[in-house]
């Protein structure tokens, strides 16, 4: 009997044991499979041999398959598959839908660019949200080993995901402290007065710069102690408490955004922002640096390329519908993405109803970013002073703004946190029990930086940061995501894959379409968002849209520091790639080692193989196998 691999070579022997015991008669299922496993572990120039590299020649006949495939070490899985499904929905629910994407709205077309975004979040988003899933669980691998696994040049991907989990964690534990110093401070007052996120929350002089950050605050220290201490009992449990506490924040995030939007609709001139500011312009349909921005917003609404879906991911049982799971994140984005976007617009029409803000030329206005602002200085400064604070009783719409700020913040941190324990758990699995430990560490050293945020310049750190290194380099990670999965997994291989793990039959219209997708569309997509998003920041300093928010780099190295920063992720790519060329042969000759280079090794479709291993072991122990 034969057993013909489907993957020519690139792992296929997993696949093998599926294919051909359901073709085989059921007497024979068993012996056959185990004849295979035996024929496996003698082939050294296998599936087996290019996992080990080394000379394996002192080793026990199957030693090293046995440890592959050990399942001694049990991996953390969610205790529900809703779990799963809260965690992702959570985390894609991000503050960028809120405060940035409208802007970018209002510079493209309004209600034009708002469907243009809608189209490429089916195009774009679902497809590489799904890629991201079937990742995570087809591996079981955090992202810091998958990407040495799925594509070994690319080792260094890993590491790169983790440092931009490390930044983003670093600025939002920063923007959880004032969103908590504000809380307190417009509950304890009552009232909302001019400059009270500078004045009051930062205590910002118009000295204070990157040049001279100024003193620590005590009190913005102690609320971003209470926010890392939270953040640790939350993590704590590992898996089983961050999906109950993202069952819990997800309806709370939208109830307070739907009040949030309601509110801001009935207030004078809400409904005139509009239908003011989202008069559609069809002739941008025809801009194509509009559709790679659309692009780009659609990666940064969603949080792709952080590692934390992928993270996410690795804990679901070999069978959870992913399918399902990802229409469900795709519509409810949809959701939410509308509501941030009508909160926005609503507000900007109520300050230009209070005369602070005038919405008739805002649109085609080149400093319109100038006039509103973009993130935490639309919300805490043009959204907070401008409108919320006129409502009646607008400390309470304003304090319950900084609520649902808090709880996106929360929802967020998780998810980076969980990137970065869960890399350092995956090099070693014996460090699984000290899990709550690493996450303390985690959390100690980031309070420990975050202490810069809580200076009366700290706000200037936030602006350097999240200008350079805190967003382009997600279009890199989801471009050489979606590259090597397509290439080194093959897209056929991964639709086969993902019907088999989700127990769904894709239709040829879906099936073949997402290939298409993968292959031609989201690369040219992803690739000219990136240039376009790089050629954005090229001309920041430029522009210096913030000015009018006293957020400017210094004249003399500002921009040299922020490029520096800028390219920063782009080493531990290129150091993975080199190290591995250079020092990963071990013995096999170059050009071996360059095509095992861009080939998954085994340990990629492990999780696969002990699947199957666990399906004919159910059938053998049920009585399934009879003599025929």
């Amino acid at each position: 009997m034969t057993f013909q691999s489907s993957y020519e070579g690139e792992g296929g022997q997993y696949r093998t044991y599926r294919s051909s015991a359901e073709n085989l008669p059921t007497a024979r299922v068993v012996d056959s499979y185990q004849q295979n496993i035996s024929q496996v572990q003698n082939n050294r120039e296998g599936w087996l041999g290019r996992f080990n590299t080394h000379d394996t020649s002192t080793e026990s006949p199957g030693g090293s398959q046995a440890a592959l495939l050990s399942t001694k070490v049990k991996k953390e899985q969610w205790s529900h598959s809703p779990d799963f499904l809260a965690s992702v929905l959570a985390f894609s629910l991000s503050l960028h839908s809120i405060w940035s994407l409208p802007i970018s709205i209002l510079q493209h077309g309004g209600l034009t660019f708002l469907l243009m975004y809608f189209c490429m979040l089916v195009l774009l988003g679902g497809p590489v949200l799904l890629l991201e899933m079937f990742l995570g669980q087809y591996s079981g691998l955090a992202p810091v080993r998958l990407f040495r696994h799925l594509c070994p040049i690319l080792s260094g991907l890993g590491l790169t995901i983790c440092v931009q989990a490390a930044v983003r964690l670093f600025l939002e534990l920063g923007l959880l402290s004032w969103a908590g110093q504000s809380l307190f401070l417009i509950f304890s007052r009552q009232q909302i007065k001019d400059q009270f996120f500078y004045q009051d929350v930062l205590n910002k002089s118009p000295e204070n710069d990157l040049e001279q950050l100024g003193e620590i605050s005590g009190q913005l220290t102690l609320v971003l102690g209470i926010g890392a201490v939270i953040t640790f009992i939350l993590v704590a449990a590992g898996s089983r408490s961050v999906g109950k506490v993202c069952m819990l924040l997800v309806p709370l995030m939208y109830m307070l955004l739907v009040s949030l939007t309601i509110r801001a609709c009935i207030a004078t001139g809400g409904i005139q922002g509009v239908t003011t500011l989202l008069s559609p312009d069809w002739s941008v349909l025809k801009n194509p640096t509009a559709w790679f921005d659309a692009s780009a917003q659609v990666v940064f609404s969603l949080q792709l390329g952080i590692g934390a879906i992928t993270s996410y991911g690795s804990y679901n049982k070999f069978n959870q519908n992913i399918v399902r799971d990802s229409i469900i994140v795709l519509i409810s984005h949809l959701v939410w993405v509308l509501l941030g976007v009508l909160l926005i617009l609503a507000l900007l029409g109520v300050s230009h109803h209070n005369q602070t803000i005038n919405i008739g030329n805002l649109v085609s206005d080149p400093a319109l970013v100038s006039i509103t602002g973009r993130g935490v200085w639309l919300g805490g400064i043009t959204v907070l002073e401008s409108s919320l604070a006129t409502l009646p009783t607008g400390w309470l719409w304003a304090g319950l703004f900084f609520v649902f700020i808090t709880l996106v913040c929360i929802s967020s941190i998780l998810g980076y946190l969980e990137v970065l324990s869960s890399s350092i758990v995956n090099i070693k699995p014996s460090f699984i029990p000290y899990r709550p430990l690493i996450s303390f560490c985690i959390l100690v050293v980031l309070f420990l930086l975050d202490l810069l945020m809580t200076t009366q310049g700290g706000v200037h750190v936030y602006h350097l940061l999240d200008t350079y290194i805190a967003r382009w380099p997600t279009l890199l990670v989801v471009l050489l995501t979606v590259l090597p999965a397509v290439l080194c997994h093959g897209t056929r291989n991964i639709l086969k894959d993902l019907a088999d793990m989700s127990r769904v039959c894709l239709h040829h219209f879906v099936s073949s379409h997402l290939s298409t997708l993968y292959y031609s569309v989201i690369p040219v997509m992803v690739l000219g968002g990136l240039v376009w998003r790089l050629r954005l920041l090229s001309l920041d300093h430029l522009v210096d849209p913030l000015a009018t928010f006293d957020m400017s780099l210094p004249a003399e190295w500002g921009m040299p520091l922020g490029w520096s920063l800028a390219f920063l992720p782009l080493f531990p790519i290129l150091l993975g790639a080199v190290v591995h060329l250079i020092f990963g042969a071990r013995g096999v000759d170059r050009v071996t080692h360059l095509k095992r280079s861009v080939r998954p090794t085994d340990r990629y479709y492990r999780n696969e193989h002990l699947e199957i291993q666990a399906e004919q072991s159910n059938k053998y122990n049920n009585g399934n196998v009879s003599v025929v």
